[in-house]
């Protein structure tokens, strides 16, 4: 009977954890793999990205990470803190959007073929390693056909490129 009991309390508490979310800025790869869309390389992409830029935060800070893009975000938005000092940190409830008030759609389209990684950053769901991944991706096989083309970029699926479609260009 104590047994059964230690473990309804056990239990009990680790519900707890996972109703309060997941914390991207302290959470263990097996912890970020709990995460809807988050497997293994995913997590542990979020961890070296996390070690090498410091922590995340916002959601916004997430779409730098390599595969991940506006489809993970919006699934994992309800999902994740990011705690600051313990408290955490103020993000808006529901998906995130990654195609407003972005400087690519106020201005012309962006054309891939010809945008540095700066440029292209300035396309919804397009982080500086998204960027990056383009640029070595155009030098390496040559210049895009068209926009859906940019799946051939690791990190970038449909998700990214139909969030794109109207605010890239290949001419």
């Amino acid at each position: 009977m104590v047994r059964l009991f230690t473990m309804l309390i056990a239990s009990m508490l680790w519900s707890l954890h996972v109703w309060a979310g997941v914390n991207v800025n302290t959470a263990s790869e097996g912890e970020l793999t709990s995460l809807p869309g988050i497997g293994p390389a995913k997590a542990a992409a979020i961890v070296q990205t996390r070690t090498q830029n410091g922590p995340f935060k916002t959601l916004a800070d997430l779409d730098a990470v390599p595969g991940i893009g506006p489809a993970t975000l919006s699934n994992i938005t309800p999902l994740v803190v990011f705690a600051e000092d313990g408290k955490p940190a103020q993000h808006s409830p529901g998906p995130v959007n990654t195609t407003s008030a972005t400087p690519a759609t106020a201005a012309a389209a962006v054309n891939i073929n010809a945008a540095d990684a700066s440029g292209l950053q300035t396309l919804p769901g397009i982080g500086p390693s998204k960027a990056a991944a383009i640029v070595a991706d155009r030098t390496t096989n040559g210049p895009f056909a068209s926009c859906s083309d940019l799946q051939r970029v690791r990190g970038v699926g449909p998700a990214t490129v139909a969030g794109i479609a109207t605010v890239c260009t290949t001419k």
